[in-house]
């Protein structure tokens, strides 16, 4: 029997944030579900990748109320943010048809029943109706049928049990490389499968998504950072014919936008986190000038976006060749400012009731990022502000109102910053200010065409 069309033809917007003037995003939504296959959709920092994955499910499901869903990702965080976002919107509808495979990697919740779609929990309330209908038979079930591993005193759910409840629920949340865990030759696959933050998945990664669904949207955006490999795998990568290891370390998903035909992509075009002084640079050097920018004023007075620098006459980060890409003078600089930050914060929570701030310190080294996490917790500023330490590649697909960027080299090739696209989601993950600490001096000499951008910002500081 022929399989039903996937090219859908959608009406009115789902949610409400589809409802303004001039609006893009539900334009391209419309292509993506007139599209039979497949679809890309790029979506630039801040453009609302999120809601309009939560749109593109909610409007597949009115216009098949049976589709079976995939929402995939090579991180956890996005298909957990996905998922709980959609529980949110959809409502009892939605969540009771929804499991995430094994469980969230989040702790925090919009919605309050997204947490008890994890896999194991569902896993667990079978067994317990089960019980209370049948306990007889439920018993020896139990000792007959294989169970999950013993960890700290509790079982596990048994990978059988994970697959027949896939099988039972109509949306699936799991990661790229877990997908075969819930599938078998029995298995029904997927009507819409949906690949977030596609750019940082392996090649062999969503091509595995591809596969298991009748229709594919790619949602994700090549102008970020392309897929991280830890130690081992970029060893095993060494390994290969160079062809191949580039084919799998560089994706080719910027090649496929590049050369999809225009009805099978787009690209969301407002950004909504960005202030226009910090947006406009970001639309300027990553999306030839195409992001409109949505917010315009902030609740708060830090809106800068520019330089704390400082001359290194001598003090050469690493030490030697090779050694500790640690910068404690970097380091000076951003205790300071956060201290200074919070006094000033609190000087006016004093007067009326202001709300704290998210402060991201980003760098690109783990060990300055270890050196800065040990420094900032001896701060006494949680009051005011909830900073978070992490590297540029942790940090993408997060957000804060301000973000401090540590640079930490004053001697030694650039070639972390060469590339552009490490740098757009450094910058962008900015919301309303943005302070670059590092050696002016060392970076103009690098002459790095992202790099001479940024140098012409203001400075803000000099120690």
């Amino acid at each position: 029997m022929a399989l039903d069309s996937m090219a859908l033809k959608v009406g009115a917007p789902i949610q409400k944030g589809y409802t303004g003037p001039g609006e893009n995003a539900f334009d391209l939504i419309k292509e993506a579900m007139a599209a039979e296959d497949l679809y890309f959709l790029q979506g630039p920092p801040g453009t609302g990748k999120t809601t309009a994955i939560v749109e593109m499910v909610l409007q597949t499901i009115k216009a098949k109320p049976n589709a079976r869903i995939l929402v995939t990702s090579e991180t956890h965080v996005a298909v957990d943010n996905a998922l709980d976002r959609l529980c949110l919107i959809g409502g009892e509808s939605i969540y009771s048809k929804t499991m995430r495979y094994p469980r969230y990697a989040i702790t925090q919740y919009e919605c309050p029943h997204t947490a008890g779609t994890a896999a194991e929990i569902r896993g667990n309330e079978v067994w317990n109706q089960a019980l209370e209908f049948a306990p007889q038979l439920t018993n020896l079930l139990y000792t007959v049928l294989e169970q999950g591993d013993v960890e700290n005193g509790e079982v596990k759910v048994p990978r059988w049990q994970f697959k027949n409840l896939a099988d039972n629920h109509q949306i699936i949340g799991v990661t790229c490389n877990q997908i075969n865990h819930l599938l078998d030759e029995d298995s029904e696959g997927f009507d819409l499968v949906v690949v977030d933050e596609c750019s940082k998945a392996t090649l062999p990664e969503w091509i595995t998504a591809l596969c298991v669904g009748r229709k594919c949207i790619l949602v994700g955006d090549h102008k970020q950072l392309p897929p991280t490999f830890c130690e081992d795998e970029s060893n095993a990568l060494d390994t290969l014919v160079e062809a191949k290891a580039r084919l799998i370390k560089d994706g080719v998903i910027d090649k496929i936008f590049e050369n999809l035909p225009v009805t099978m992509k787009g690209q969301l075009a407002e950004q909504y986190r960005m202030l226009p002084h910090i947006g406009s640079f970001i639309s300027e050097h990553f999306y030839h000038g195409n992001l409109g920018h949505h917010r315009t004023e902030t609740d708060h007075e830090f809106t800068h976006f520019g330089w704390f620098t400082y001359e290194s006459r001598g003090f050469h980060v690493p030490a030697q060749h090779g050694g500790v890409l640690k910068n404690q003078l970097e380091i000076e600089i951003i205790t300071h400012s956060l201290v200074e930050m919070y006094r000033r914060h609190k000087e006016k929570a004093a007067k009326c009731k202001q709300r704290k701030l998210s402060v991201a310190v980003i760098t690109p080294y783990r060990a300055q990022c270890n050196a800065l996490n040990n420094a900032i917790k001896k701060l006494d500023i949680k009051e005011h502000l909830a900073v978070e330490v992490d590297t540029v590649d942790a940090f993408q697909g997060r957000q804060a109102d301000i973000v401090f960027f540590s640079f930490v080299r004053t001697i030694g090739p650039a070639t972390f910053y060469a590339d552009p696209r490490r740098m757009n989601v450094a910058v962008s993950r900015a919301r309303d200010a943005v302070y670059l600490i590092g050696d002016m001096h060392y970076i103009k000499s690098k002459n790095i065409k992202i790099l001479n951008s940024l140098l012409r910002l203001g400075i803000l500081y000099v120690k």
